[in-house]
């Protein structure tokens, strides 16, 4: 049901990213609320988690700064900040990259929805420098990148490509027989290092969710309409 980061939890601090199961697929769309709900009761019973923050994600680096016991606001972000213990953050994804960031001394957690543009607005750095406003230290944030779309899979059109690598400043793409394909991951985590995360403060999950097989993920570019959603959450304890 989900794999825990090895990364944040050296550091005290819970992860975890779920994935797909084969027999009773879960999963954390908004498309029914009276599963998704019990999903996500079943999914904080089994790794210790309480009932995280969501919100409407819309692809852009605006920031939910999330108080209290968690719940479903209906505000437009793709950033969850929260700066208490004992609060939970979540996002959905299915194709789109999950970040979640922590600096444990400082208690100020972050969750991130990266999707192209979200990457191309810098979601990752904005989420960074908003936990630096509220106390937290750039060499003290660790960083794990779940499960998304990967290199393999994620063609996409020149331009797109263009706009992601002038993000990064880095080689992000590559082309196969007249095809532009983008690591999504990789413009990340060289946007956090130019963000001044450092390199050993970052775990990226080299999981593909469109072609990865065991365990499988939800994948929009392959299922379309009738993709799930994946639920990636962070907490400090």
């Amino acid at each position: 049901m989900f794999y825990t980061s090895s990364l944040l939890k050296n550091h005290d601090v819970k992860a975890v990213f779920t994935h797909r199961e084969s027999e009773g697929d879960t999963d954390f769309s908004l498309d029914d609320e009276t599963y998704r709900i019990r999903n996500i009761q079943a999914l904080c019973n089994q790794s210790g988690f309480v009932i995280p923050h969501q919100v409407i994600q819309v692809h852009t680096a605006e920031i939910a700064h999330c108080f209290g016991s968690g719940k479903f606001h209906q505000q437009e972000a793709d950033i969850l900040l929260a700066t208490e213990q004992g609060i939970a953050l979540a996002i959905r994804t299915a194709d789109c990259l999950p970040i979640l960031l922590a600096d444990k001394q400082a208690g100020v957690i972050a969750a991130v929805h990266a999707g192209w543009k979200g990457t191309v607005a810098k979601v990752a750095v904005k989420a960074v420098q908003a936990m630096c406003a509220h106390g937290a230290r750039i060499e003290h944030i660790v960083a794990s990148l779940g499960p998304c779309i990967g290199l393999c899979c994620f063609e996409v059109k020149p331009d797109v490509a263009q706009k992601l690598t002038d993000s990064c400043q880095e080689k992000v793409s590559c082309y196969r027989e007249d095809s532009c394909f983008v690591d999504l991951a990789q413009v990340n985590q060289y946007q956090l290092y130019k963000a001044g995360v450092l390199t050993e403060n970052v775990e990226v999950s080299t999981r593909c969710t469109v072609c990865h097989e065991n365990p499988l993920y939800y994948s929009y570019r392959r299922d379309e309409r009738k993709a799930g959603r994946q639920l990636s959450m962070v907490m400090l304890p």
